[in-house]
């Protein structure tokens, strides 16, 4: 059994009270985590107390299954598996009228969410900057720096729709696969920042976050257009793949975000975060230049 329970650290279990994390991943497994078409961690207990913030959850362990690394990559079967399911559960959810009812879920651009997004942004961009900055284009630095003003703006676009059920943090380090001892094909773990939004963040955000730059670049559109695909198999419609690519785009500038706010306040001795986030640094890096997205800022 694998035990969840609140932060040690104060600021952190601050952060996840703010935007709820800890309601949001109980939730879940409390109401809809069996009607999900991703295989997740079956649940034994889960509760919270929404005055003290304190919050449990029992979950199922997972091995045999082995977690993934997010800076040694996927293997192509592992990433073609992660972008069909992830496609199906999208479908499922696709504007589906018990969105409304989610109501603890927050929309991409609650006001909480998206104003404290650009806060915390701008706060960190300075310290990015300064640590980074000298590795970076200035290409970058201006679609960046543009970027830190908008955020609210990108996030009203990102919840005009079709609306989805978006994982929020669907990434390499919360993916199981099985091995040869066994354990499910595919399993999601960490639901803390899920949200109602568009769908192709979380393939934009996997993509730019698993596949080097090189692999990414032979691989996208293939790989979008089997996201496209599924969902329309799924029954999604009038949703071409014109507009899914325009979606990836936009969704390609959100995943900077997270990427200066982790480099902008993380604690240098984690060595791994440190790792996994600069190599993100190139890996999104090459994807904004590509996707022409910084035309996508509104002016």
């Amino acid at each position: 059994i694998i035990a969840k329970f609140p932060a040690a650290a104060p600021d952190n279990r601050e952060i996840a009270e703010v935007f709820r994390f800890y309601e949001i991943e109980t939730r879940f497994y409390q109401q809809i985590a069996d009607e999900v078409e991703l295989v997740t961690p079956k649940l034994y207990y889960g509760d919270i107390d929404l005055d003290s913030g304190d919050f449990i959850l029992l979950l199922q362990d997972l091995a045999p299954a082995q977690v993934a690394d997010q800076i040694a990559g996927l293997t192509s079967e592992q990433t073609e598996l992660a972008v069909r399911e992830l496609a199906k559960f999208h479908a499922t959810w696709w504007e589906h009228p018990r969105l409304q009812e989610l109501d603890w879920m927050w929309a991409m651009n609650h006001p909480t969410r998206a104003g404290t997004s650009q806060q915390s942004y701008q706060q960190a961009w300075g310290p990015f900057v300064d640590n980074f900055g000298p590795t970076i284009s200035p290409e970058i630095l201006d679609i960046g720096e543009r970027f830190g003003q908008q955020i609210i703006a990108i996030l009203d676009q990102m919840s005009q729709g079709p609306l989805t059920i978006s994982h929020g943090d669907y990434r390499p380090d919360n993916l199981f696969f099985a091995t040869p001892e066994g354990g499910a094909p595919l399993t999601v773990i960490d639901w803390q920042i899920m949200s109602i939004g568009l769908g192709a963040f979380d393939f934009s955000y996997f993509l730019l976050g698993s596949l080097p730059p090189d692999e990414r670049r032979a691989r996208e559109t293939d790989l979008l257009k089997m996201y496209h695909d599924i969902l329309v198999e799924g029954g999604v419609k009038d949703y071409s793949y014109d507009k899914c690519w325009e979606d990836y785009r936009i969704s390609s500038l959100f995943c900077w975000l997270y990427t200066v706010i982790a480099l902008g306040t993380l604690d240098v001795a984690n060595e791994r975060g440190l790792a996994l986030f600069t190599a993100n640094i190139e890996r999104n890096s090459a994807a904004l230049l590509e996707l022409n997205a910084g035309e996508l800022l509104p002016s």
